[in-house]
């Protein structure tokens, strides 16, 4: 019997068209935790938010992150709330929501209402 696919929200879909738009980071952990190996590379480097980070703990295991203005987030969250970031707010502005969610048009009952009563609500 073959394994039913999960279906990712349209929300997710969007946030995700959103941070393809940010520059991303590829890295390795070394001897550090994931999340450590991503603090101290944007120490380091003295990197701006908003950037993505993929930190690859071994051959078959890479972690995703978003630097943002708050801090470090992991980057299915920032998918799911892209709204709730205001570098992200700004290229969603730059393209046009338009053509950044064209296609992501509601099929049924999900996530999507709840987005819109934000109204790109900034933490």
């Amino acid at each position: 019997m073959s394994k039913k696919r999960k279906r990712i929200s349209r929300r997710r879909l969007a946030g995700q068209r959103v941070l393809a738009h940010i520059p991303t980071h590829n890295l390795e952990t070394g001897e550090h935790k994931p999340v450590t190996a991503a603090r101290r590379f944007i120490a380091e480097s003295g990197l701006q938010p908003p950037a993505l980070l993929n930190v690859r703990r071994n051959e078959h295991t890479t972690d995703r992150f978003f630097w943002g203005e708050k801090g470090l987030f992991s980057a299915q969250y920032a998918e799911e709330n892209h709204f709730l970031f205001p570098s992200l707010r700004l290229i969603v502005d730059q393209i046009g929501e338009d053509a950044l969610f064209a296609g992501l048009e509601p099929t049924g009952s999900d996530d999507w209402e709840e987005m819109e009563e934000y109204e790109y609500a900034f933490v």
